[in-house]
């Protein structure tokens, strides 16, 4: 027996029981910060976590729990089994120990042999007088699996161990393991059972059943799940009935479901986003949801799977690997978006996805953007002011007939809809016909859950970069003909319009696609007011000149041109820009009229510079994939952007393109060029315009992209092309290039050379960043250690480089799932860029990679930094 491994404990007790929340029950330490996925059997409400141990000990199928606040209470989730760990801000879990007492019959029936020793993975030693002590130990230790007790000396002595190792002959020692009893049969919960029979649709997930009795507990088990269908050994559960049919050897049961509801709460407003980045304005009511129950349960379900899925396979996605989200329901009119950590970051992402309603699941992180029928007779309320008329905002989506209200006949006017409306309390949204004096009232659905919220966010301004054109542009406006300049017919579409306009010299405009119109407009000559529009937080559109109260409609208080654009919240005012004098300090919003079938824009003119002017240090970026440095590096990256004088060099060496040819590879080299669009405008030192060009490097053609003080230089390998140059040393040519071929790693690292040279000469600072490689190279992706490798070699080996450009190489998959270790402003800036990325790719590929990797944001971590503090002279 192995004892000199063993460490001896004086306080026993400590091991015995890590913690103890109830009278009769026994549980693990808690883990902060800590969710498991999937496997729920129940829900209770208790205060703290310390009251939820007695709940799972309560629950026949429970040996878990995970407790999260709720409101001013909270919530214990009981689950049947740990799995699919993951980060969880806030989240309490722990699981429950097998109670004293139980491993007597357990030692005397056991099959394992005496004079029996199973060597290592030990976790502790304790002194106890009896064999049933130590078993009772091991049941009472989360990481206990066997025991193995033997007197010394006259002593007992208990060796607690983590894995059943090898067994080894030891005289006088016996091992066993704790066994926790199974719970009675209880009667089943499903009691009508029908035979050969089938219920279509609706389907929230299937599992593998040999036998059908067994479905009912699955049933109960799944949120939503109202019935069972059992055939050929496998249970389908469903929703809701469907259509019936005739099926031999089917079986089918009705799961009774009890969903009360919650009370409505009466319409919010929130605001979520703070300056440097743009604030996004919402409204909402609490206990409500945009979807049925039955809907709803079905989405849970699948997104759990999703999580589950995506936990079991990190590498899934930068391998080519889509994780569909939906399995067994296609279009079902919503996008579900994971790890949103609140509603107004859910109302953020609504908005850059160009949605409007939205409901979002707090106890799941989840928000569902949703994408109803177009239509513009939907008015959605704003949160009430007290004293003031209910205002609302014509919307560019219907919602479903499954939310409308008994409709009002005889209103006189809109006006009286609205009023109506408010007097509800929770009346979210009507639509008013004048000709019938009808007011028909839209709420969202009561939800099971108090916390659930469904909002609404009303239109914003986008923009958009169209061959070189950057405009804004704000949907369903126009402006008054008194600002009319020319009217320009048979224009094919809005970004022709735009460059109509440019081409003018003139900066508003408006579209028509019905009437293929493009209408330039020109603000009233004034000497003191200026116009600021809505561009970005940092950097509004400037322009002389002054429109009347039919534009500039609400007076507010501002000390300056540039604080009163910040008081422009276009999804709160409707409001497209601010007017100000500077001889009265007079501050107005700039609101435009409302039309239906037009589109209101403005050219965002290049009043930053293109180009760094300086260049003190350069910090260089080399990855397998154009995404790597936004996953694993981002908090170096953001201040890299941040620094004016600093140019960050990105070097990709694979396409990224997973082995598809469906234009996946190009559209995250567009994606990537996106996000760092979004870091330049937070920053708002540099114009996002991008340049492009090719240049010549060791004879390779490359593709170069520069936005501001940010360089991108794509290889174009392909993954397997990557694999085979630099590990295997195999000529490939990149995807773009056929004839230009790289013979062996060598030559990659030569063009690295010349990249690294080209952009650092007569730099003195230079620094790299690359995946690190020297250890725990199988929990990473094979082409991160690849590349940190050539990286790393040609960094030391080069002596051009090995005596001033500092290293840094960082983790890439191993720390994942570790503690959110960014600051709040890299962390904030990391979330925006990654929905510019997604955001890019959608332009280019049906792929929306927002939660395929947004559990895994705020995480950067370095491993060992080689700081050199020689100057480089290239």
């Amino acid at each position: 027996m192995m004892w000199s491994i063993c460490t001896v404990l004086v306080l026993a007790a400590s091991m015995v029981v890590d913690s103890v929340h109830g009278a009769g029950a026994q549980c693990a330490v808690i883990e902060d910060n800590t969710d498991y996925i999937g496997s729920d059997v129940g829900v209770t409400a208790q205060a703290t976590a310390d009251g939820c141990c007695a709940d799972c000990e309560a629950s026949p199928m429970c040996t878990l729990f995970v407790w999260v606040a709720d409101g001013a209470s909270g919530r214990c989730i009981l689950k049947s089994s740990p799995s699919g760990k993951s980060y969880y801000p806030g989240a309490r879990a722990s699981k429950l120990l097998a109670a004293p007492g139980t491993c007597t019959a357990i030692i005397e029936d056991s099959d394992l042999p005496e004079d029996t020793d199973y060597i290592g993975n030990d976790i502790g030693e304790l002194q106890l007088s009896t064999i049933d002590l130590c078993c009772d130990a091991c049941s009472n230790n989360a990481k206990c699996v066997v025991f193995v007790w033997v007197l010394r000396d006259g002593v007992g002595v208990c060796i607690l161990k983590s894995v059943m190792g090898a067994p080894s002959p030891f005289p006088g020692a016996r091992a066993s393991f704790p066994v926790v009893s199974t719970p009675a049969p209880t009667p089943s919960k499903c009691p009508t059972v029908e035979y050969n029979i089938d219920y279509d649709g609706f389907d929230i997930l299937s599992k593998a059943l040999a036998n059908h009795a067994d479905c009912c507990g699955d049933c109960e088990r799944t949120p939503g799940c109202s019935l069972y269908v059992w055939s050929s050994g496998t249970c389908y559960l469903k929703s809701k009935k469907g259509p019936s049919s005739p099926a031999q050897g089917a079986v089918a049961a009705v799961f009774p479901v009890v969903t009360p509801t919650t009370p409505l709460l009466p319409i919010a407003s929130g605001r979520e986003g703070t300056f440097p980045l743009p604030t996004t304005a919402f409204n909402y009511i609490k206990g409500g949801q945009w979807i049925d129950q039955g809907t709803l349960a079905m989405v849970q379900s699948q997104v759990e799977a999703f999580k589950e899925a995506s936990l079991a396979r990190p590498t899934a996605a930068h391998e080519g690997e889509s994780i569909p989200m939906f399995t067994l329901e296609a279009a079902i009119g919503l996008a579900p978006y994971i790890n949103v950590t609140s509603p107004g970051d859910c109302a953020v992402l609504t908005t850059a996805y160009k949605g409007y309603f939205f409901t979002y699941l707090p106890s799941l992180l989840v928000c569902l953007v949703h994408d109803n029928t177009a239509d513009t007779t939907l008015q959605m309320l704003d949160a009430s002011v007290v004293g003031k008329p209910a205002t609302a905002t014509t919307y560019p989506q219907m919602l479903d007939d499954a939310f409308k209200l008994a409709p009002l006949a005889n209103v006189a006017t809109n006006a009286d809809c609205l009023k109506a409306c408010q007097a509800k309390g929770t009346c979210a949204g009507v639509v008013y016909s004048a000709t019938a004096k009808s007011c028909t009232f839209f709420q969202p659905k009561p939800s099971t859950d108090a916390n659930v919220v469904a909002g609404w966010v009303n239109k914003a301004i986008w923009s958009v970069d169209s061959s070189g054109v950057q405009y804004s542009r704000m949907p369903m406006a126009t402006l008054p003909r008194a600002y009319l300049t020319e009217v320009m017919p048979g224009v094919a579409t809005l970004d022709v319009c735009a460059k109509f306009a440019k081409g003018r010299g003139k900066t508003l405009f408006t579209f028509v696609a019905t009437t293929k119109a493009c209408t330039t407009f020109t603000p009233t000559a004034s000497t003191s007011r200026s116009l600021r529009l809505i561009n970005t937080p940092v950097v509004p559109v400037a322009l002389s000149g002054s429109f009347g109260t039919d534009v500039a409609k609400v007076v507010m208080s501002a000390v300056t041109a540039a604080d009163c654009y910040k008081l422009c919240v276009p999804t709160q005012s409707n409001c497209f820009g601010a007017m100000f004098d500077s001889n009265t300090r007079a501050c107005t919003y700039l609101q435009p009229a409302f039309d239906p079938l037009s589109t209101l824009g403005w050219i965002i003119p290049s009043t930053l510079p293109t180009t760094m002017a300086k260049v003190s240090q350069v910090d260089f970026y080399i990855t397998a994939h154009t995404d790597d440095h936004e996953l694993f590096m981002s908090a170096p990256v953001y201040n890299s952007l941040k620094t004016s004088t600093t140019k960050s060099v990105f070097v990709y060496l694979s396409a990224g393109d997973g082995g598809q040819t469906n234009n996946w590879w190009q559209a995250r080299e567009i994606g990537t060029v996106s996000a760092t669009k979004t870091w330049i405008n937070i920053f708002g030192t540099y114009s996002p315009v991008m340049r492009n060009e090719t240049v010549l490097l060791k004879g390779h053609n490359l593709v170069k992209v520069t936005v501001g003080n940010a360089v991108h230089y794509f290889l174009r390998l392909s993954e397997e092309g990557l694999v085979s140059v630099i590990i295997n040393n195999q000529a490939k040519a990149p995807l773009d290039q056929p004839t230009q071929t790289y013979a062996n790693a060598q030559a990659v690292k030569d063009v690295l050379k010349a990249i690294i040279v080209a952009e650092a000469t007569r730099v003195s600072k230079v620094t790299a960043s690359y995946s690190k490689y020297l250890k725990d190279e199988n929990v990473d992706h094979i082409l991160h250690v690849a590349s940190g490798r050539i990286t790393g070699e040609l960094l030391n080996a080069d002596p051009l480089f090995n005596r001033c450009v500092s290293q840094y190489p960082y983790f890439g998959y191993q720390h994942w799932y570790d503690t959110v270790n960014m600051n709040d402003a890299e962390r904030v800036a990391q979330r925006a860029a990654w929905v510019g990325l997604s955001m890019g790719i959608l332009t280019a590929h049906y792929r929306n990679v927002w939660s395929e990797h947004a559990p895994h944001l705020g995480r950067t971590y370095v491993d060992q930094v080689v700081t050199k503090t020689a100057l480089c002279a290239f």
